[in-house]
């Protein structure tokens, strides 16, 4: 297991998530693993696919202000606590159709690691680890 295997940050709800150099290294690495998935993707370039996002925090406030945002520009989001992790509350959906191109798709990537850093957030693009805690 890695580094990046499981969501860091401080568990501790009134800290910081995430600080300025995570969120660099987290930026650098999503933007890294695009290339590679979009590699294997090339069947579907050009055409316009809905991608699934990600993110994590320790602060359930955040994740909710960020689930309006990502709401505002139109994507199916929701937020709440993580099903494994009682400390940890994410934000996961589907964009609207994206084209999938690289620039197109890099262009994304980068602002929804610049959206999760601005709400104490950290973007995820690839599957989650963790899913949300079932609404009772």
């Amino acid at each position: 297991m890695g580094i990046f295997d499981k969501p860091f940050g401080s568990k501790n709800s009134s800290d910081p998530y995430q600080t300025e150099a995570q969120f660099e290294a987290n930026l650098a690495r999503q933007i890294s693993m695009t290339r590679q998935g979009l590699a294997t993707l090339r069947a579907y370039e050009g055409r316009e696919l809905r991608l699934e996002f990600f993110f994590y925090t320790n602060n359930p406030a955040n994740a909710e202000a960020l689930n309006s945002k990502l709401v505002e520009l139109g994507y199916d989001s929701q937020s709440g606590e993580s099903a494994g992790d009682p400390a940890l509350f994410i934000t996961t959906g589907w964009t609207t159709p994206i084209r999938l191109d690289e620039a197109t798709v890099i262009n994304w990537i980068e602002t929804m690691c610049r959206l999760g850093f601005a709400s104490d957030a950290r973007f995820d693009s690839n599957r989650g680890t963790h899913k949300l805690r079932k609404q009772s």
